[in-house]
């Protein structure tokens, strides 16, 4: 996604700029997860930052991250190779889930050039921030790039829970059309003027509101961490039912 792709290059460049102790507004929708706690350089100056990607990413973030000066490597790496310091040789390294940073890695990364450490995408769980932290590497992600994207198929499940169509699909298939009065069939259900109940208020769960009531629907939401104003902005939102719970939470 472009959103994605523009996260990952202002997210590095950001963070570069950052680690360098320079000062810049924040750019696009990459979030600072832990900053250090002391200043760096970073090593060759004026030459190209080198950029390690080890999970790989669409043609065009990897395009737009060396359009904006990087030399880029992709290619993945061993835990063996990790520890081993293989990091040292770049400026940032940009993961995502398939490998893990732990302190010792971090550590022998920045014994060398490695200033930042990029997650493309929201968690951070298989990086030891802590880490990174204690060894003056920047940690930053892209919390809001992946957003769209849930909000989508948060609907594209509710659709498909409201039509029953995995039955009519897997119907099909066999042969059958699931119709009344045919043998097992199911009638479908309009979304428009259903309560719909979120659980949990953030950035997903905004975007489904507003999705859901362009759709008709009557939105509800529960958060202790949503501010009042907010909860008082959504139609009925002190009537607690519902006649359907949003799936876009764990």
């Amino acid at each position: 996604a472009l959103s994605m792709i523009m996260c990952v290059s202002h997210m590095i460049s950001a963070a570069l700029a950052l680690a360098a102790g320079l000062s810049l507004p924040v750019v696009g929708r990459a979030r600072a997860f832990r900053t250090p706690s002391r200043p760096i350089s970073i090593s060759n100056s004026g030459a190209a930052q080198r950029v390690l990607v080890t999970d790989g990413l669409a043609p065009a973030a990897l395009d737009a991250l060396a359009a904006g000066g990087a030399d880029v490597t992709s290619r993945s790496l061993t835990e063996d190779e990790l520890c081993a310091g293989a990091l040292a040789a770049y400026d940032a390294v940009i993961i995502r889930s398939a490998t893990t940073l732990r302190a010792d890695a971090l550590s022998a990364g920045a014994a060398g050039r490695l200033r930042v450490v990029g997650r493309a995408g929201v968690g951070v769980d298989n990086i030891d921030v802590a880490g990174a932290h204690a060894s003056g590497v920047t940690v930053v992600n892209t919390p809001s790039a992946s957003t769209a994207s849930v909000v989508e198929m948060t609907l594209a499940l509710l659709f498909a829970a409201a039509r029953n169509l995995p039955a009519a699909d897997r119907g099909l298939r066999s042969g059958e059309w699931l119709k009344p009065p045919a043998r097992g069939s199911r009638l479908g259900s309009e979304l428009a003027g259903k309560n719909l109940g979120l659980l949990g208020f953030g950035r997903i769960a905004r975007g489904v509101a507003a999705a859901a009531a362009a759709l008709g629907m009557r939105v509800f939401a529960y958060s202790p961490h949503a501010a009042s104003e907010t909860a008082a902005a959504l139609p009925g939102a002190t009537t607690p039912i519902t006649c359907a719970v949003s799936p876009h939470a764990p």
